[in-house]
């Protein structure tokens, strides 16, 4: 059983890592260097309690996981195969947007990408914890502390000219 799972993961991470290396080349030629750590399958579990429902803090196409690696609060962003909403997830899609989410992510109003674990089937992405909250929940939010619209407008133009 354990040979059988670590062939899988070897897989997985020829697979995943072939893709994400190409589109990095092809995105942006070799000029753009923006390190992004590997984490294992084994260390992600671990981090998000082996993926407890109650550390669930979102769904929509995957499932975002609160959790806790070298003492640091993360997000982490993990496909189903079994998720309906999923957006026709394939490797080659996350391949894509983790090429994209690294590019924007030194920005102030995104999420840092810290790395990825490519022996899963589906790549599982590792951000930054946002400290003061996601955008979706400033602009959500029914409290009186709710982003006043300037600053909205200030921020989606901002990500607009990032992209």
């Amino acid at each position: 059983m354990w040979n059988y799972k670590k062939k899988r993961e070897d897989e997985n991470m020829l697979r995943n890592g072939g893709l994400l290396l190409e589109k990095r080349i092809s995105y942006f030629n070799s000029k753009y260097s923006n390190p992004i750590r590997t984490f294992s399958a084994e260390e992600l579990q671990k981090a998000t309690n082996d993926y407890n429902l109650n550390l669930i803090y979102g769904f929509v196409g995957s499932r975002w996981y609160k959790g806790c690696l070298e003492g640091r609060v993360i997000f982490v962003k993990k496909y189903d195969d079994y998720y309906p909403c999923s957006f026709d997830v394939d490797p080659e899609s996350v391949s894509n947007e983790i090429t994209v989410v690294a590019q924007v992510s030194g920005h102030k109003n995104a999420l840092k990408l810290l790395g990825c674990c490519l022996e899963t089937p589906k790549p599982t992405l590792v951000f930054e914890f946002p400290k003061n909250g996601n955008l979706d929940d400033q602009l959500r939010s029914s409290n009186p502390t709710c982003l006043p619209w300037r600053i909205r407008l200030k921020i989606a133009n901002e990500i607009a000219s990032t992209l």
